[in-house]
């Protein structure tokens, strides 16, 4: 069985990259695309004819999360070959509902930053709702798509998959692992460092963010049982020695949550002074996500409550606490 490739491609954000592994077989196939510019494009071909390969050999893109960076290109890709766009059922909607998905998820981003941070530090926010992204972005006609459900078994060219719902750093992740050869397409489950815990919008009304790294925690436990042998990521090259990168992981979320907590403890009631006490002059959108991720998992152990004041949260211990570690 040949290993993925990666097609190294360029995004909007920053220096990084973003990864479309092509599997060659029986049928060729893309496990994500990048996002909708021209660079992208471009690297995408070239990736593809490197590999003997042009855009019309290509029958399935298969989309790991509802992300720009991961599926920006697909419609692009429609409209010059006959590849069918496979998607989650919770995928499906950014599909066919994109710039209402965005605004819903823009929303339930801001209803978590704002009551945390001054309006001068609001005006740095990057917007994370249609205006801004869906330039890279389109959605993809409905005859072009193939639906597939959150868990069960897929098939890519001949080789069959476990399809693993993987929620934390996007609502609607999913991994893909091959038993036999202990492959995980990983996209941003697991990367060489945590991956950032957006909030994210529920499915139904209200629309309200999740507890994304919470939720991320969780998805850790449905990846330890398995027998890891190289993880295939949204970003970065091929990893190995994944069981021991994810205890790694999670040791650093539970020492960093236990910074926070001990900065309540010693009086730091403000979101940005927590903030900059863990990541000091580390003050990005990252970061910010992984702050509230800790307070949500201090406030589900009961350890520490929250009251409003002069418009924003302010952290408090509770009288009675677990012991920080």
């Amino acid at each position: 069985m040949t290993e993925p490739i990666q097609i190294e491609l360029p995004t909007i954000f920053e220096a990084m990259t973003v990864n479309s592994w092509l599997i060659k077989g029986e049928e060729n196939i893309l496990i994500d695309c990048g996002e909708k510019t021209d660079a992208t494009w471009e690297a995408l071909n070239k990736g593809l004819e490197k590999n003997g390969l042009t855009i019309q050999d290509i029958s399935k893109v298969v989309i790991t999360h509802a992300h720009l960076d991961h599926m920006g290109m697909a419609n692009r890709i429609t409209e010059n070959c006959n590849a069918t766009i496979w998607v989650s059922e919770m995928v499906h909607g950014w599909a066919t509902n994109l710039n209402e998905l965005l605004d819903r998820r823009s929303d339930a981003i801001l209803a978590a930053i704002l009551p945390n941070i001054s309006k001068e530090d609001h005006d740095k926010i990057v917007d994370f709702g249609y205006k801004r992204l869906s330039p890279y972005w389109d959605e993809i006609p409905a005859d072009r798509l193939h639906v597939f459900p959150m868990e069960g078994l897929i098939d890519f060219g001949g080789q069959t998959w476990e399809i693993i719902h993987t929620p934390g750093h996007c609502l609607n992740q999913t991994c893909f692992y091959q038993k036999e050869t202990g492959w995980l397409l990983s996209a941003d489950m697991i990367l060489p460092m945590i991956p950032i815990p957006i909030v994210d919008a529920a499915r139904t009304a209200p629309y309200e963010g999740g507890k994304s790294l919470m939720t991320h925690l969780a998805s850790y436990e449905k990846l330890i049982p398995l027998n890891i042998t190289k993880a295939f990521p949204g970003h970065f090259g091929i990893l190995e020695d994944v069981p021991n990168l994810i205890e790694n992981q999670k040791m650093r979320i539970h020492h960093r949550k236990e910074k926070c907590f001990r900065l309540i403890q010693a009086g730091s009631s403000s979101f940005m002074d927590l903030l900059e006490g863990i990541y000091k002059e580390r003050i990005n959108n990252a970061t910010i996500f992984m702050v509230i991720g800790f307070l949500n998992i201090l406030q589900s152990e009961g350890r520490i409550k929250r009251e409003m004041m002069d418009g924003k949260w302010a952290y408090f211990a509770n009288e009675v606490t677990i012991d920080a570690v």
